[in-house]
């Protein structure tokens, strides 16, 4: 039996989950309120540039969900850069040249062994520069046995392991501490979870962490980007596939409702006419589908209790960067990092927002075509709260951080764009501009996470807050959850 399914939203779980429904044999309306595709997944063109709008590396590319869909609907439209991981580096506030990202636990031990008796360091720490500087800002040998330890037991977790970290609900912060106390091993998790999920590690589910840090590590896929149009090349794809099976896309539709009847879904309500279909799928928050979408009467107090209580992650400050001429000229990801708050003592004044450092690829040394020849695009970006008022004043101290990493910054610019909160709640319709959705703390992960079925017959959430069985960081979290929720769909029809 065949029906008419419409898709609130077309960010990444919408376009996921509608792509494979049309592949299904479905008719597939994705209605879309803004003037574009991919919610802040997605890049737009500026004076000769290619800007994404959030900040995005992938991780697994096509070894993951992204691959999975567009295998089911026999498609070759999407190819991702391989290499990001070997051109990816850390750069510490004030020290010189760039930490290799992808440096190896073992190698960096055995870099700062004692000298040899000679007095002379051996062949392999000598040429190991990058321990040196470390050594600089006190790491120790110590610390980097610890993190070894850390590695291997996040990457030999074995299943009934892991299914106990999300049974006991703790943090990455006490998953950590069974094993290190070291200030350094917890500030680099610190930063790896920023990245990740946009929250601490005193907040953030060990489980999933370790679910999805195993699975990036041992794939051995590591990030990557797509080639094509910066991030846009991501829906754009998963777009072609929704009209390839008969779907069809809509922008600027926003949807103003959805409407029940004696609890099962009828349709939705676009500029007051009602557009009729027994199955929707909101790829709005679950949050704001109930609460806004469905509304308080139709569910029952315990689970309206249940979604109220959800909280987003933090939110991003990003910094797009349009150069004139290479700010960074050998790496894809330059990740920039302060090894300790005393850097920002008494600096900017009291009150100053602290840096949280930054995550930042070069898409254009990864697709040159990104820039005009001889330019650069840099993206840059950096947690943040929802609720601040003074934006001005955190734009000034984040720029000067910026340019404390990068003092010639300043001479490269063309011209700079900087997205806040603000921006991403426009760009996904969640109202704070999280990162993620749903915060994936211990209490939001696993069992506990919202199902991606609602309480009313024929309503469906994807995306970044649904699915008690999707896992994935960012984008792919969204295509895993629509994924498991076309196959939920697509086998109950099948069945009546």
């Amino acid at each position: 039996m065949k029906e008419n399914i419409i898709v609130i939203g077309a960010g990444i779980g919408g376009l996921s989950c509608a792509a494979l429904l049309a592949h299904g044999g479905h008719k597939v309306t994705v209605l879309e309120k803004n003037s574009y595709i991919g919610g802040a997944c997605s890049s737009y063109e500026k004076q000769g540039y290619t800007l994404d709008r959030s900040v995005h590396l992938f991780s697994l590319g096509l070894n993951g969900p992204f691959g999975k869909i567009l295998n089911r609907l026999n498609l070759n439209n999407l190819e991702f850069v391989k290499e990001v991981n070997k051109k990816t580096a850390m750069k510490f506030y004030q020290t010189e040249g760039y930490y290799p990202s992808d440096f190896n636990v073992n190698s960096m031990i055995n870099a700062m062994k004692p000298s040899t008796s000679n007095g002379e360091r051996t062949e392999k720490a000598t040429e190991n520069a990058v321990m040196t500087r470390l050594k600089k800002i006190g790491v120790t040998p110590q610390t980097f046995k610890e993190l070894g330890k850390v590695m291997a037991s996040i990457l030999t977790i074995r299943k009934k392991k892991l299914a106990q970290l999300y049974e006991d609900g703790l943090t990455v912060t006490q998953y950590i501490n069974q094993i290190s106390e070291d200030p350094f091993i917890h500030g680099l998790f610190a930063f790896i979870l920023a990245g990740m999920f946009a929250i601490s590690p005193k907040q953030a589910s060990a489980g999933e962490f370790v679910h999805c840090f195993k699975t990036e590590m041992t794939t051995r896929e590591g990030y990557q980007y797509p080639l094509g149009g910066g991030s846009q090349a991501v829906p754009n794809a998963l777009a072609e596939g929704i009209r390839r099976y008969g779907g069809e896309i809509h922008i600027n539709s926003r949807v103003d409702s959805i409407v029940i009847k004696n609890d099962k879904v009828q349709g939705v309500m676009v500029k007051n006419e009602m557009i009729k279909a027994p199955i929707v799928i909101s790829n709005l928050s679950i949050r704001m589908t109930v609460l806004n979408l469905v509304g308080r009467d139709y569910f029952d107090r315990n689970y309206l209790a249940k979604i109220e209580s959800l909280k987003p992650s933090l939110s991003s400050m990003t910094f797009k960067l349009a150069l004139k001429e290479p700010l960074i000229k050998e790496w894809g990801c330059v990740n920039l990092y302060h090894p300790t708050l005393d850097d920002w003592k008494g600096k900017y004044g009291p009150g100053a927002p602290k840096s949280n450092g930054f995550f930042g690829p070069i898409p254009s040394n990864i697709d040159p075509s990104l820039a005009p020849k001889g330019g650069q695009v840099a993206i840059f970006g950096t947690i943040v709260p929802a609720k601040v008022t003074n934006w001005d004043k955190w734009q000034e101290v984040y720029y000067a951080d910026l340019q404390e990493f990068f003092p010639e910054l300043k001479k490269k610019i063309s011209f700079m764009d900087v997205s806040f909160p603000k921006d991403f709640a426009k760009a996904t319709g969640k109202p704070s501009g999280p990162v993620e959705g749903l915060a994936l703390t211990p209490d939001q992960t696993g069992i506990n996470k919202p199902s991606s079925v609602l309480p009313i017959e024929g309503l469906y959430v994807v995306g970044d807050t649904a699915g008690t069985d999707a896992h994935g960081i960012g984008t792919q979290l969204a295509a895993d959850s629509g994924i498991k929720c076309a196959d939920m769909i697509l086998g109950k029809i099948e069945k009546n």
